[in-house]
């Protein structure tokens, strides 16, 4: 048995001993060299599409995000105007309760002032005539 095992490998290292030229090592690391080039390749193609996809489904949620943004957004705007009309309204109504009487007490007095005024004027010519009445009637005919 010890003979068969030393025969055995005997033969079997006998490849261990043939050598290996220059030109062999350079063709293995080349082959290994492509090899390995292949597989990184591989390895960042497959990693790159990972991201791309992570990417697209983050794209997707932002515009989602921002489609429903701009939906309140333009429904806010809408809100807005109403409540900016509104105001207008009742800004305009407030300045019409308050300006219409202080309009109407002015027009008022203006036409009281001219009433007095022409009161007087009429009451001055009154006295005019009594007194010329009353020097007529002194006056020795």
């Amino acid at each position: 048995m010890r003979v068969l095992t030393i025969l055995a490998v005997l033969l079997l290292a006998s490849p261990v001993y043939a050598q290996l030229t220059k030109e062999d090592i350079r063709t293995i690391v080349k082959e290994e060299i492509t090899a390995s080039e292949k597989r990184m390749k591989e390895y960042i193609d497959l990693k790159i599409e990972t991201v791309n996809a992570r990417i697209d489904a983050v794209e997707k949620s932002l515009n989602a995000r921002i489609d429903a943004t701009n939906t309140r957004i333009d429904g806010l705007d809408k809100r807005m105007d109403n409540i900016w009309r509104l105001m207008i309204g009742l800004f305009g109504l407030v300045t019409a309760t308050i300006a219409i009487p202080q309009i109407l007490v002015a027009y008022r007095d203006r036409g009281r002032k001219e009433m007095e005024s022409s009161q007087k004027a009429m009451q001055s010519q009154i006295d005019q005539l009594h007194e010329k009445i009353e020097a007529l009637q002194n006056t020795p005919s």
